[in-house]
């Protein structure tokens, strides 16, 4: 290699490594901009009730994950699961109130991290997956974890259940969230102690990411699921406690909408009843004006429910889109 061609590579390199200092800067920037959550800004809370067979494998796994604050909120077990808990090092909480939501409302209490992560303590959840919720923990009110593999683990009718409250949860908050029954989701700590929770059960999920929804920034990052250790804890009758949990908060939260799509399906009745008056036309030459009318007058009712509900609902958007933007800017100082 001649003297000039060692000087044309030599400046190669050069620039090849003002380059990469200059993209490994720009990363940089961009870390310090979105801020950067460690576990030990994190409190793991894992509420249970007769979890033996699991909470000792949970605490081993969020250990070697790096996850040293963590609060067993137990429902008053008498099958040892609180000796295990202890002899693992984890902080433990008797509960007050009815249900998960009880044990997530004594933890909400007690934590001094500003932020949280729940997760069930049945070994569905793997502790890895927590490092995902952490990425995004800087720019959201809510990160839900959603189960995008080993849904086979799921029961049939719960992930049935799922995908029928995950679409109403999107229809009624905007929010295009997948699994809003996740058992798996990170929480700003000072946002969390601001839901008012009425939920006594596994309802609390719906509460909690439908005034999230309402009032700060929720989001969603794909999880593992496993088989589940111990007994199964959530019923079918659960299924129509959430699904009340959802629509109480459509009411409180966006309360046009919800009458809105109840009166829109005035529609229903009014198509029944104009079919039956033109069959009756056509096929007896009988005429129901009284009955035509009254279809004439419902589907003019759901037309106007229809269009409050969609005006309540661009509204809705427009309202998220702003308290995103604000939240920006107040980021930016």
């Amino acid at each position: 290699m001649t003297t000039t061609e060692a000087a044309e590579v030599s400046v190669e390199r050069g620039d090849l490594t003002e380059q990469t200092d200059s993209n490994k800067n720009a990363f940089l920037r961009l870390q310090q901009r979105n801020g950067f959550v460690t576990p030990d800004q994190v409190t793991v809370v894992i509420p249970v009730l007769n979890e033996r067979e699991a909470i000792g494998i949970v605490l081993d796994d969020l250990k070697s994950e790096g996850f040293d604050n963590v609060i067993v909120v137990d429902g008053y077990s008498d099958d040892g699961t609180l000796d295990i808990a202890r002899s693992k090092g984890a902080a433990v909480l008797q509960q007050h109130g009815a249900g998960k939501a009880g044990a997530l409302v004594t933890a909400f209490d007690a934590i001094a991290t500003p932020y949280l992560v729940v997760m069930d303590g049945d070994s569905t959840y793997k502790a890895a997956d927590i490092h995902r919720l952490l990425i995004h923990a800087g720019d959201f009110d809510e990160v839900i974890g959603a189960r995008t593999k080993g849904r086979d683990h799921i029961p049939t009718l719960n992930r049935f259940g799922n995908l029928l409250i995950s679409k109403a949860f999107k229809l009624l908050f905007g929010e295009p969230i997948t699994d809003v029954l996740s058992g798996m989701y990170l929480l700003r700590t000072e946002k969390a102690r601001e839901v008012e929770i009425t939920s006594t059960s596994f309802d609390i999920e719906v509460e909690i990411a439908g005034s999230i929804a309402s009032s700060g920034r929720i989001t969603q990052v794909p999880i593992g699921y496993g088989e589940r250790l111990g007994t199964q804890k959530l019923q079918a009758r659960d299924g129509g406690r959430i699904i009340g949990t959802l629509f109480w908060m459509a009411y409180y939260c966006n309360p046009l909408l919800l009458f809105g799509g109840l009166v829109s399906l005035s529609a229903i009745p009014a198509v029944g009843i104009l079919a039956w008056t033109l069959y009756e036309k056509l096929a007896f030459n009988a005429w129901h004006g009284g009955y035509a009318l009254l279809g004439v007058m419902l589907l003019l009712v759901a037309a106007q429910g229809a269009a409050l509900s969609l005006s309540s609902l661009l509204t809705k958007r427009s309202e998220n889109r702003i308290m995103r933007e604000l939240g920006k800017i107040k980021q930016g100082f």
